[in-house]
């Protein structure tokens, strides 16, 4: 055993240094550790850090610019509306002159109720911004003159 008061080093078990009288071993009790409390206010906290971290700090700051509608989209709208609904009630082609799609139909079209009229040129007009278009012009076949036209989301017959 080895005494910290005066350094001796002896080979006997005993309580105190035969050399200064030094008590050698400490009459400890050893108990568990209590375990730590978690509180309430603690998972709160996580909550709220959490909650901000994962869905209001990405919102506001890590926003990514908008998209640029690639000529995918473009193309995909131009195939389905080509085989859409419309072609049986006398959409006959379309055609695209820069940014403007030109709907063209047959003389079924002045058959059609008004209100029927608007929400197809609506319907169309609307889908073609969504992808990237600009404006939407509806013809007579055989005819120069724009019947019906949907620019910054109005509808016009004419």
């Amino acid at each position: 055993m080895y005494c910290k008061q005066c350094g001796h080093r002896f080979d006997q078990k005993v309580e105190n240094c035969p050399k200064c009288n030094a008590k050698l071993t400490a009459e400890a009790e050893y108990t568990a550790a209590a375990p730590k409390k978690i509180r309430l206010r603690s998972f709160l906290l996580a909550a709220v850090i959490g909650v901000a971290a994962f869905a209001i700090v990405p919102r506001f700051f890590l926003r990514s610019d908008l998209e640029t509608i690639g000529p995918t989209d473009k193309l995909r709208f131009l195939r389905a509306i080509k085989e859409s609904q419309y072609r049986k009630v006398g959409q006959q082609d379309i055609r695209i002159e820069d940014q403007t799609l030109v709907v063209v139909w047959d003389l079924r079209w002045n058959s059609l109720p008004e209100n029927k009229q608007r929400e197809i040129v609506r319907i169309v007009g609307h889908a073609w911004n969504v992808v990237g278009g600009k404006d939407t012009k509806f013809r007579i076949e055989g005819q120069d003159e724009t019947v019906a036209s949907f620019t910054d989301n109005q509808v016009v017959l004419q």
